[in-house]
């Protein structure tokens, strides 16, 4: 076990001319102090070297039991007697009506929109033998909680030949399995308490994607909202709510918990979508111990539309608030920062200072509580999206769950290293204190934070290889990978009642007895038709291509496996090389949002790498 008090002694030092002694943030505070102050805070706030322990499980548990019991049974509604509230209710039901309605500008939630939205999330699945997407859906049990699925799933993949009888040769050696609920798990969040997320059913997760993607496609379409770009269109409001004040930030306490079902029942119509996500949800919570929790939340953590469902909740709420008072509702991502008037990102919710009491206000009406620690509408402090800003910076900390390795260890190094480019501040002590319990490792500054410590050119002497690039060792992180056996997707022949007279039936494919192992060979045909098993371990030999020259696929491929939760890393050193050692990278991990203050302060981190970790220039 690392010393941990020794490493925050360091730090501490090393922020000491800029901590005041104020634990809070004020107008009065230059940025610099701000920013010492936040990293002060943060730095140990995710601290668990140990993985989960009972205790924080413990905790979360008794959290995710509360959050359940309190959430009304009774049918939604707000009352006539409160005549704003009474009008809340009705334009909230119908903005949110509108936003999932049917069959606009060509799309509908149906058959052939679930068919090609079906999906299986990244990790473990129920009866399920590893978290691989062939291994989750044709080699082995299909986990579901209600009947109606199969023939629903049956249905989708009718027409979808390859699938079809990948699924067909699945069932006839596995029968779909029956669950009680969602598997509870606990994921680290910190010493204090975990993080509650549940194991849907397989055949429940993959209609949970489909209902999520047509979610997400209504929120585009109807609030200009995209969850791939929101995020970063939120971080700037905050910006800008920190230096004049003009938007407010929301934060909510286990908003992913807390829809409930009674207020999905009442606002959502009688249609196909509204059975579908009805169907695929948990309707309990299968706890460690294998006692059960009914659940009166429409989804968990961990549910394919859990994300994509409360923020149009949230979106729908601030619309309605803002068509009350007469406010322009314009979503973040569909216009200019400038017109901008407010930004949905799950729990994250932004909205402009005057409607900021009234919105939060209507979303407590709705079942939800507001995290008044993590909310701001005055101040020059303004938090969203994993960033926060002080007056216009960004005074955003470094969160160390743990340095027990030395990947971790590098991983700090760097993310300190920004830190103080970012804010002007150098960590001398901390930082060469940290270096010394490793041997370093200097890589190039677009590697990954965990590959070794990023140094600029100036700073190393990497060989030169005969392209002339610079050639260098890093630590690469290991992805659990399976080789299956070579197998060839042949052009599928025409099967049916009008097939040409004479032509050969495609023999079906022998059913291995029970003793021997299962391989799905169309089921791995599905995979790499699908992506999951990757492109370049096609392989083409004197042996094989001519097969492939006649049509044939001839692949032997590797599947990648995620690792458990709770499971240590693995690495291993390797070679790498590039052409330009100084070159950025393609991400902006300042969150600047201009290129050339980019370009200034990876000028300025040069210039802290060289200070902080006390090197001499090449």
């Amino acid at each position: 076990m690392r010393d941990y008090a020794e490493v925050r002694r360091l730090l501490l030092w090393d922020l000491e001319p800029y901590l005041t002694g104020n634990p809070f943030m004020s107008s009065d505070m230059s940025a610099e102090q701000a920013s010492a102050l936040a990293l002060a805070d943060s730095f140990y706030k995710k601290l668990c070297p140990t993985g989960n322990s009972k205790e924080a499980d413990l905790a979360a548990l008794k959290k995710f039991r509360l959050i359940n019991d309190r959430i009304s049974e009774q049918p939604f509604d707000f009352s006539a007697n409160n005549e704003q509230e009474s009008v809340f209710w009705d334009y909230f039901k119908n903005n949110y009506q509108n936003a999932l309605q049917f069959e606009v500008e060509g799309t509908n939630y149906d058959l052939a929109f679930i068919r090609e939205h079906l999906a299986v999330g990244p990790g473990s699945a129920q009866k399920a033998a590893n978290t691989d997407f062939i291994s989750k859906l044709f080699e082995g049990p299909v986990s579901f909680t209600s009947e109606y699925l199969i023939p629903l799933y049956r249905s989708c993949l009718a027409d979808t030949g390859l699938w079809a009888d990948a699924e067909h040769l699945r069932s006839s050696k596995f029968p779909f399995a029956k669950v009680k609920g969602g598997k509870v798990f606990f994921a680290p969040k910190n010493a204090e308490i975990s993080r509650t997320c549940c194991t849907p059913a397989n055949l429940n997760l993959m209609f949970q994607m489909s209902a999520g993607a047509f979610i997400e496609m209504r929120l585009e379409k109807y609030f200009g909202i995209s969850l791939s770009t929101q995020p970063d269109k939120n971080r700037e409001l905050a910006r800008i709510g920190s230096q004049d004040g003009s938007f407010g930030t929301t934060d909510l306490v286990s908003a992913s918990d807390s829809v409930s079902l009674q207020l999905f029942r009442s606002i959502q119509e009688d249609n196909f979508l509204k059975y579908i996500m009805i169907q695929s949800r948990d309707e309990c919570a299968v706890l460690p111990d294998g006692s059960e929790v009914v659940l009166k939340m429409m989804s968990t953590m961990g549910n394919g539309f859990t994300f994509p469902l409360q923020t149009l909740i949230f979106a729908c709420a601030v619309k309605s608030v803002y068509e009350m008072m007469g406010l322009r509702p314009t979503a973040a991502s569909a216009c200019h920062p400038s017109e901008t008037r407010f930004g949905v990102f799950g729990d994250d919710i932004i909205v402009c200072r005057e409607a900021y009491d009234f919105t939060n206000r209507m979303i407590t009406k709705l079942g939800f509580e507001v995290n008044d620690a993590k909310s701001f509408n005055t101040g020059p402090f303004r938090e969203s999206c994993g960033e926060d800003y002080f007056l216009g910076h960004n005074v955003r900390g470094v969160y160390i769950r743990s340095l027990e390795t030395p990947q971790q260890i590098y991983s700090a190094i760097n993310r300190l290293l920004r830190w103080s480019a970012r804010t002007g501040i150098n960590l001398v002590r901390t930082v060469n204190y940290l270096r010394g319990l490793v041997h370093v490792v200097y890589v190039p500054f677009s590697e990954s934070d965990d590959a070794g410590v990023k140094v600029p050119l100036r700073n190393t002497f990497p060989v030169v290889d005969n392209r002339y690039w610079y050639s260098y060792r890093y630590y690469r992180r290991l992805a659990k990978e399976v080789v299956v056996d070579s197998f060839s997707l042949q052009p599928r022949e025409f099967v049916g009642p009008q097939e040409p007279k004479g032509q050969k039936r495609r023999k079906a494919p022998q059913i291995p007895e029970a003793s021997e192992e299962f391989t799905n060979e169309f089921g791995k045909g599905v995979g790499y038709l699908a992506g999951y098993i990757r492109r370049r371990d096609l392989s083409l030999t004197e042996s094989n291509i001519d097969d492939y020259l006649m049509g044939n696929v001839i692949v032997c491929p590797k599947i990648s496996r995620r690792d458990p939760s709770g499971a240590k890393a693995r690495y291993r050193m390797v070679s790498g090389s590039i052409p330009n050692w100084d070159w950025p990278g393609t991400s902006d991990p300042w969150r600047t949002g201009s290129d050339t203050t980019f370009r200034q302060l990876h000028s300025r981190w040069e210039s802290t790498v060289m200070a902080s970790l006390c090197v001499s220039s090449g």
